[in-house]
């Protein structure tokens, strides 16, 4: 018995940002001293994702937020955090806020110094 080819293909649920998307993240990004990487061909849990973004500090290994697109729209997700989703990038952009370095440590450590 030969299957129907459309119940062999599943399209990804993950899909790729266009690219006037991907030039504003990175902007964002560069502006607030973090980086930008771009997973490709990504299969969590079962699920496929064609682009994963994975935006970090510059200076660390350790991410702030997962971003992806799907059909219904962006989501981002902290690594401690569930997913929220957004309309567009530039929704999702506006509501981020990356984690800024710990002043009060380096001041302290200042004033000791003293």
């Amino acid at each position: 018995m030969n299957l129907p080819v459309t119940s062999l293909f599943r399209p990804p649920y993950g899909l790729a940002f266009p690219i006037p998307d991907l030039l504003r993240i990175r902007q964002w990004c560069e502006k607030r001293g973090l980086r930008m990487d771009v997973a490709l061909d990504q299969t969590l849990e079962d699920v496929e994702f064609e682009e994963l973004l994975i935006i970090s500090p510059l200076n660390r290994e350790k991410r702030s937020f997962t971003m992806w697109r799907t059909i219904s729209g962006t989501y981002v997700q902290t690594p401690a955090g569930a997913p929220r989703s957004f309309r567009g990038v530039a929704e999702a952009l506006d509501s981020l806020r990356p984690a800024r370095p710990r002043r009060r440590a380096i001041l302290r450590f200042l004033r000791l110094a003293r």
